[in-house]
């Protein structure tokens, strides 16, 4: 018989910060060991929070994983201010993750050895600088982030271009994601879209040198969302790699 799947509606508590609203997918069953993944959502035109994995959460709860899925706030709901604040407000958000990776860690029932992260588009971005400072993460799943935090927010925020928006981009050069990659190895599953309007090839090749080690998924007929072949191609890289069973 198949357990229920139970979706909580809960806080994360952020030491200096609100809480954060997250989703809790679990089985209604206990059970002493279960993997742990925490879900990092897109900016989107549509599941653009904290509800776009939750759907895949709810499935791979019933094949042994606890999933948190937070809501982001910036770029989400803060928009960038175009000045060294908005650095302050990635550490910020990023420090936001974090809490909520370990509120995960410590869940009843979840092995912090079998624990990854999946994140979309900025919620890769945010992935990729709190991988490099949980080297216990057993697997990680970035699809479609940019390499760099100026190049969205200069283009779709504050429509700036030329040197203004390169001297905005050097402002965040300690916390560029393609920067925090490096030591992620094959625990990694980069996933592109071939029709991405957002990313281009050159942002591939970036990481592609900074994580040689990395496994790479390209879906050359896919947009930006990816869809439903990432989805199965991410999910079986997690079942490997946090022993489910899918």
């Amino acid at each position: 018989m198949s357990c229920a799947v139970v979706v909580e509606d809960v806080l994360v508590p952020v030491p200096g910060q609100p809480a954060v609203p997250a989703y809790l997918v679990r089985v209604d069953a206990q059970r002493n060991s279960r993997a742990g993944i925490l879900f990092l959502h897109w900016l989107g035109h549509v599941h653009s929070d904290r509800g776009q994995f939750l759907a895949e959460a709810v499935e791979l709860a019933r094949n042994g994983a606890v999933s948190l899925l937070p809501q982001g706030r910036f770029p989400w709901s803060v928009r960038p201010a175009g000045d060294a604040t908005d650095v302050e407000a990635v550490i910020a958000q990023r420090e936001t993750f974090d809490a909520a990776l370990r509120q995960l860690q410590r869940t009843p029932g979840v092995d912090p050895r079998r624990v990854g992260v999946v994140g979309h588009d900025y919620g890769a971005m945010y992935g990729a600088l709190l991988a490099d400072q949980h080297p216990e993460l057993a697997a990680l799943v970035f699809a479609a982030p940019d390499a760099a935090w100026g190049t969205w927010f200069s283009t779709y925020w504050l429509d700036c271009a030329g040197p203004r928006a390169r001297a905005y981009n050097d402002l965040f050069h300690g916390v560029q994601p393609v920067r925090h990659v490096g030591r992620l190895g094959p625990r990694l599953l980069m996933q592109w879209a071939g029709e991405d309007t957002y990313v281009p090839a050159a942002v591939r090749g970036r990481y592609a040198a900074a994580v040689p080690q990395a496994k790479v998924e390209l879906y050359p007929a896919a947009d930006h969302q990816l869809g439903t072949r990432a989805q199965a191609d991410r999910d079986a890289f997690l079942s490997v790699r946090l022993d489910l069973t899918l």
